[in-house]
């Protein structure tokens, strides 16, 4: 892989790791676009490497929350503590999926095909959350809210179906308002990606996956990390007007344009 390739497949992480169009689906087409010659799970850790980018930019965009969610346990802060909690319960079922799953997800379900199917799946959730008009926030939000998304987003391991997108969706189908179902989504995709990150990082240690040269890796990274800033901060101004449900216009013809280039 190029520092230019490399380049780019930050890039488009940036861009669609916060949009509802799935960063792991799009990530494989460039992939199989470019095409690369690295080995499967050299690219999988890869793309793991750009999403702990994201997960820096997440971190730096919602640095008050954390650092108020961080030092719950030690103040009288019971809204962060609750919200702490909430989110352990929300990040358990996209944990054990990650663990169980890796194999497969790294396999068989990065084909074009199965990535145009996925693409199809986020549509149909983005349509069927559209007419959902909760009131909900999340400092009302119990267990009950909360494990739904968490198992959406176990779901949103198979590549093409897009994490955000998904798990916003499961969101506003529990009663939360919009904007307030991105802001969980968001804060609920910092430990999960930082734990894939670890993982990640301890196969290229153990020797099981083969690193990509340090220029490739300090390009994507930097270019997703600046992407996803900017995208996380207009996906938020988007969703306080707009319905995710535009983004199926781009989805649907994409997946079905997919499937006749397969066949």
């Amino acid at each position: 892989m190029t520092a230019l390739q490399a380049l780019l497949l930050g890039i488009l992480q940036g861009l669609t790791e916060f949009l509802p169009v799935s960063s792991s689906g799009h990530l494989i087409l460039l992939e199989a676009w470019l095409p690369l010659s690295a080995d499967p799970r050299s690219l999988l850790t890869f793309d793991i490497l750009l999403h702990a980018a994201t997960a820096l930019a997440l971190l730096l965009c919602y640095a008050g929350t954390w650092w108020r969610i961080a030092a719950s346990p030690f103040t009288g802060d019971r809204v962060h503590r609750r919200l702490l909690l909430l989110l352990i319960i929300a990040t358990i079922p996209g944990a054990v999926a990650g663990v169980f799953f890796e194999e497969t997800v790294a396999g068989s379900l990065r084909s074009v095909e199965s990535v145009a199917f996925a693409f199809l799946a986020t549509s149909a959730l983005l349509l069927i959350a559209h007419r959902a008009r909760g009131s909900l926030t999340t400092a009302r939000m119990t267990w009950k809210h909360v494990l739904p998304i968490g198992l959406i987003q176990a779901v949103a391991l198979i590549p093409g179906i897009s994490r955000s997108g998904s798990t916003i969706s499961a969101g506003q189908l529990t009663g939360l308002t919009r904007a307030q179902a991105l802001d969980f989504s968001f804060l609920m995709a910092f430990p999960i990606i930082v734990g894939a990150s670890l993982s990640a990082c301890a196969d290229v240690m153990s020797g099981n996956v083969v690193p990509l040269p340090l220029a490739a890796v300090l390009a994507g990274f930097l270019s997703s990390f600046g992407v996803s800033v900017i995208a996380i901060l207009s996906l938020r101004k988007f969703v306080a007007r707009h319905s995710l449900a535009w983004f199926t216009l781009y989805l649907v013809p994409l997946a079905f344009f997919l499937l006749a280039f397969a066949v």
